[in-house]
């Protein structure tokens, strides 16, 4: 082996190192996000040209009823009469979001698969979706690690933050843990003791499973 070669062959394997299977929980979380947001968007656009064959069914807000409604070609009487390939673009339209939702929900399946296997107790405290999008805001795994819970509990709200200490309006109690049903169902007057728990218990569980694996890793 010439130098060229072993130099290639130290810097593949330098890459392998480097690079942590926590950039597949951060990859995945941004497929799911896009998919959010490409089937509300698509859903928004459907709702609005279903409104002129049936604006009242047009209104149901649960989408996944209203594409059940659709696909029922339900009629209504104040609606408009579109001719028959109207209709059918409409329809494929409602299949394709169908589609996608099930895409959606394949990949928060893989996401809650590699969470456990990667950040089990994160995943356990924080949900695995609020955990990658920790994991993502954090940069890696052994970022997060590093953070203090007071940092944890406002990540994600990065913008509020630095408004208020810009302007002096007021602090961000939470950021992206707010999801968390700890939070989002506690009264108004318990969401900052309850995130603040929840912060220390997130910081806690991300410590454990980074430098487990970094243990097992050596």
């Amino acid at each position: 082996m010439n130098l060229r070669e072993l130099n290639l062959k130290l810097t593949r394997e330098s890459l392998v190192k480097e690079t942590s299977r926590d950039v597949l929980i951060i990859q995945t979380i941004h497929t799911i996000d896009e998919l959010i947001k490409i089937i509300n968007r698509l859903i928004a656009n459907l709702r609005e040209r279903y409104g002129y064959y049936a604006p009242r069914a047009a209104k149901e807000e649960n989408a996944e009823k209203l594409l059940n409604i659709i696909n029922r070609k339900i009629k209504e009487d104040i609606g408009l009469n579109l001719d028959e390939v109207d209709l059918a673009s409409i329809i494929e339209l409602s299949e394709e979001i169908k589609r996608l939702i099930n895409l959606k929900e394949s990949q928060e399946k893989y996401l809650e698969k590699i969470t456990e296997e990667i950040c089990p107790r994160l995943k356990k405290t924080a949900t695995s979706l609020i955990a990658a999008r920790l994991v993502d805001k954090a940069g890696s795994l052994k970022n997060l690690a590093k953070l203090p819970s007071s940092t944890i509990q406002v990540l994600g709200a990065e913008k509020a933050l630095f408004r208020h200490l810009k302007t002096k309006s007021k602090a961000p109690k939470f950021g992206i843990i707010f999801a968390h049903q700890n939070i989002s169902n506690s009264p108004q007057t318990e969401k900052g003791k309850a995130a603040r728990r929840l912060a220390a218990e997130i910081s806690k569980s991300t410590r454990i499973d980074y430098f487990s694996k970094d243990k097992e890793e050596v």
